[in-house]
C-alpha cells in the first residue's frame, strides 16, 4: 500500500517533513503507547541527566548545547523532560509519566516494537517514494504532548508522534 501521494512528496521537498495521517493503524499506535508506558514506568534517570528539552534556540544552547547527556544520545535511548517538572532539589513535581517531552534517539535500534515499525514495508515504501537509494534511519523519537505543560506545539496536540529522521547516504 502506498502511503505517500505525489502531493506528500512535494510537501516533503518544500518543507523538509511531511505528516502522514493514517500511516499506523490504531492497533499499532496502541502497542507503541503501551510499550512507551512500560519504558517510562521503568525510567530511572540520575539527577545529573535530567535534561530539559526546549525548541527555542537560545534555551537549547544553554541547556543542551553543553549537556553531554543530550549530545551523546544519538545511539541511545534517553529521556528529555519538559521545563518546570523538577523542584530545585531535582525531584519530580509532576508524575513522571507527565514529565517527558520526548524519548529518543535510538528507539529504532534497541526497542523491538519500534524497530519493526521503523523497518516495515510501509516505511521502506516511503523512502522509495522519496527517491532515497541508500536510506539510513538517523534517529527515532517518541514525542509526548503533555496536557497543560510544555512548549509550543506547531500542529495542535498530538497524542502520539513517532518521529523518524531519514538520511540519504551516498555509496562510497
Amino acid at each position: 500500500m502506498d502511503f505517500m501521494t505525489d502531493h506528500d512528496v512535494q510537501k516533503y521537498k518544500e518543507d523538509g517533513y511531511v505528516v502522514l495521517d493514517g500511516l499506523l493503524t490504531s492497533q499499532e499506535c496502541d502497542e507503541l503507547r503501551q510499550r512507551m508506558a512500560e519504558i517510562v514506568d521503568r525510567m530511572d534517570v540520575p539527577e545529573h541527566c535530567r535534561t530539559t528539552f526546549s525548541t527555542y534556540h537560545d534555551e537549547q544552547l544553554k541547556t543542551q548545547g553543553n549537556a553531554d547527556y543530550f549530545i551523546t544520545s544519538g545511539d541511545k535511548i534517553r529521556f528529555f523532560f519538559e521545563k518546570g517538572v523538577f523542584s530545585d532539589k531535582g525531584e519530580f513535581v509532576v508524575p513522571k509519566q507527565q514529565s517527558l517531552n520526548k524519548v529518543g534517539h535510538a528507539l529504532h535500534a534497541y526497542e523491538p516494537l519500534y524497530k519493526n515499525i521503523t523497518h516495515s514495508p510501509k516505511v521502506q515504501g516511503i523512502a522509495k517514494k522519496l527517491g532515497l537509494v541508500n536510506p539510513v534511519i538517523l534517529q527515532s523519537m517518541y514525542i509526548f504532548k503533555q496536557p497543560g505543560i510544555g512548549g509550543e506545539v506547531g500542529r495542535g496536540r498530538w497524542p502520539l508522534t513517532l518521529s523518524l529522521v531519514l538520511l540519504e547516504v551516498s555509496s562510497c
